[in-house]
């Protein structure tokens, strides 16, 4: 795009510059006035217009109402009235009390009017329209008649009730419910009446409210529901952000966004405390700012046109600036063609033009001596090459004879050292790779010494270890043959013991035996006494066997000691060879660590050996790599010159054939010499 861009006309580039910059500041002028027209007319809107609307609508609402609320309480506080409930509505007052409703009817315009009495405990409902005067009882609560216990008990002073008519179902009334001061027996008002206006004529004017094409005003409850709607609103519910804003105070008119659908609508809300209902005007936000939009687009529009007009003019007046730099531009290409430094650029222009006239006239002046400066250079630059070319060894060589001598010159000397050099670097890089290697391996043994000699030393601990714990269980040993040999000794008291017992109950037995005789010979008086002598032999019988079982049991355990004696001598002079083996080992031990810390000793000094003779041969192969460089770079060095002296002579060759195309003013000055 840029290179297609650079390849058009200058003209038509100038002009197409200028067009979009015109276009541009133009739309963009347009479109902030209407930008700046549509905010403003939404400001006024919102703080002046849609408030002012509300307030309006709302004062000829109350304004309206204000006769129809004066006259129903005249009527809830009637005199008269009351005293014709507190009488029991007798028959003969009621043509007076027909009179009187007939009066305030005239008075206020309406269709009809209501009371709601009390008389005794019941309730009666009256109804005065078109000249009659209706009468019935009150339902009990649930029925059609909830909105009288529900006025009546809420304790306000009046509220507007939308209702039907009770005796014709068919039209709907508003009814302005006020109670009067006096109560009955039962606590409920005495009398609750009002007047009821046709719900058409409070509806005109909701629909007859206008603002722009779409605003339209709605009379809301209490709670946010619609009660009377002005003519092509739809509005069914409302918003939860425009019930938020009738929770918070409306007093003044609040003004707030609702979103129905795809539209967008500015609301405004006013409480209305006569009716206690809210009033409600709406405008759909886009449809009231499209006439800022058609005046945008009408500006636009004749903006364009403007434009198209400016278009025309300007593109005659681009030709006429760019005429002088066109007849620069063909001065400055019949100088290129022609090469004649001699002539210079003439232009009548005094501004930016003329200063680059004047300084293309001072390029040709200093181009015309740098030439013929060149000119001069150019001889020198032969000579300077031929020296270049002795120097490097070509004398007397021209043309394509410099490559063949130059293989044998000094260049081929300065390479073939270098090849030496290169062989040599390459030797010893091969010895440096020994020492590397030689020394990593002596590092690796002297790695392996030191381990042999860590774990010699853990060993040494750990035998030690052993016989100390092996002379523990030599005298534990010890301790326990000592304990054994007691052991024995004391069952060989028992035995004793034993032999005791059954020697004496051997002589129970036989004492027992000698006292059942002489109870046998006592007649029946030393029955009893026989009886004790034979329970005391029985006794005896039973320490006899009970003893010779305890001797048998003590004879295993003496057979049983006499086996562990033996066991643990054989032990304890195992356990002696064990101490004496421990001892040998430990020595040997000894040894093997002082042998292993003089092996690891050893093998730090081979691999400090080898370390250093490592780092001289690194130095070793850094200097003769050094050494290769520096003569690679020099045989390098002599190419080049060499190179370079054949390009000289060739680029001077050049220069002269050049500097011949210019005609230059002190050439044309030296031709009447030459001839």
């Amino acid at each position: 795009m840029t290179s297609r861009w650079k390849s058009l006309p200058l003209r038509l580039r100038l002009f197409i510059s200028f067009g979009t910059v015109l276009a541009l500041a133009m739309l963009l002028a347009l479109y902030l006035q209407a930008r700046s027209f549509s905010q403003a007319r939404l400001n006024i809107l919102l703080n002046e217009e849609l408030p002012a609307q509300v307030e309006g609508l709302a004062r000829r609402i109350n304004l309206d109402l204000s006769p129809a609320l004066a006259l129903s309480n005249s009527l809830a506080n009637s005199y008269f009235i009351e005293q014709w409930a507190r009488d029991g509505f007798p028959e003969e007052s009621r043509p007076d009390v027909e009179a009187y409703l007939a009066r305030m009817m005239d008075q206020l315009d309406t269709e009809l009017l209501f009371m709601a009495a009390q008389y005794q405990g019941v309730g009666y409902y009256f109804q005065y329209r078109e000249g009659e005067l209706l009468q019935r009882p009150l339902e009990m609560p649930g029925g059609a008649d909830d909105w009288y216990y529900q006025f009546t008990d809420s304790g306000a002073d009046y509220e507007l009730n939308l209702d039907h008519d009770s005796f014709s179902t068919q039209e709907s009334f508003v009814f302005l419910n006020f109670r009067s001061a006096a109560n009955a027996a039962n606590g409920r008002p005495l009398l609750v009446a009002g007047a009821g206006l046709d719900l058409s004529r409070l509806a005109t004017q909701i629909e007859n409210f206008r603002l722009g094409q779409t605003g339209r005003a709605t009379l809301l409850n209490a709670q946010g529901e619609p009660l009377l709607r002005g003519g092509g609103n739809d509005l069914k519910t409302l918003s939860s952000q425009t019930l938020q804003a009738l929770s918070q105070d409306a007093s003044t008119p609040r003004v707030n966004e609702a979103l129905r659908g795809n539209d967008v609508f500015l609301v405004s809300t006013l409480w209305l405390p006569e009716l206690k209902r809210y009033l409600m005007v709406e405008v759909d936000r886009e449809e009231y700012l499209n006439l800022s939009r058609e005046r945008f687009a009408t500006s636009t529009g004749f903006g364009l046109l403007i434009l198209l007009i400016g278009l025309v003019l300007l593109y005659p007046l681009t030709g006429r600036l760019i005429r002088p730099l066109i007849h620069f531009q063909h001065q400055l290409q019949s100088i290129t063609h022609s090469l004649d430094l001699t002539r210079r650029v003439e232009t009548d222009d005094r501004a930016e033009l003329g200063d680059l006239a004047h300084q293309t006239n001072a390029l040709l002046e200093r181009l015309s001596r740098a030439i013929l400066a060149v000119s001069n250079n150019a001889q020198a630059l032969t000579r300077v090459a031929d020296q270049l070319a002795q120097t490097a060894g070509l004398s007397g060589v021209h043309g394509g004879d410099i490559s063949h001598e130059a293989n044998q010159t000094m260049a081929a000397a300065v390479e073939e050292m270098a090849s030496s050099v290169a062989e040599i670097t390459s030797t010893m890089e091969e010895l440096s790779t020994s020492s590397t290697q030689i020394a990593d391996h002596s590092q690796s043994v002297v790695d392996v010494a030191n381990q042999t000699l860590e774990r010699s030393r853990k060993g040494s601990t750990a035998m030690q270890l052993l016989q100390a714990k092996m002379q523990d269980i030599r005298s534990d040993s010890e301790q326990s043959l000592a304990e054994i040999v007691a052991l024995g000794a004391k069952s060989k008291q028992i035995n004793k013991v034993m032999e005791l017992i059954n020697t004496l109950a051997a002589q129970t037995k036989l004492i027992a035996f000698n006292a059942a005789l002489e109870a046998s010979s006592a007649g029946e008086s030393g029955r009893r006494f026989s009886v004790v002598a034979s329970e005391i032999r029985r006794l005896a019988d039973s320490v006899t066997d009970s003893t010779q079982e305890i001797e048998g049991h003590t004879e295993e355990i003496q057979n049983a000691i006499n086996r562990l004696v033996v066991a643990s001598e054989k032990g304890a002079s195992s356990i002696e060879q064990g101490v004496d083996v421990s001892v040998s080992t430990a020595q040997d031990l000894d040894a093997v660590l002082k042998a292993a810390s003089q092996t690891s000793s050893a093998a730090q000094q081979i691999s400090l050996s080898t370390q250093q003779q490592k780092t001289a041969s690194n130095q070793v192969v850094i200097a003769l790599r050094d050494i290769d460089t520096a003569s690679a770079r020099n045989a390098q060095s002599v190419r080049s010159i060499t190179e370079i002296s054949q390009d000289m002579i060739n680029m001077s060759a050049e220069l002269n054939s050049l500097v011949q195309e210019f005609t230059l003013a002190q050439q044309d000055t030296e031709q009447p010499h030459r001839s």
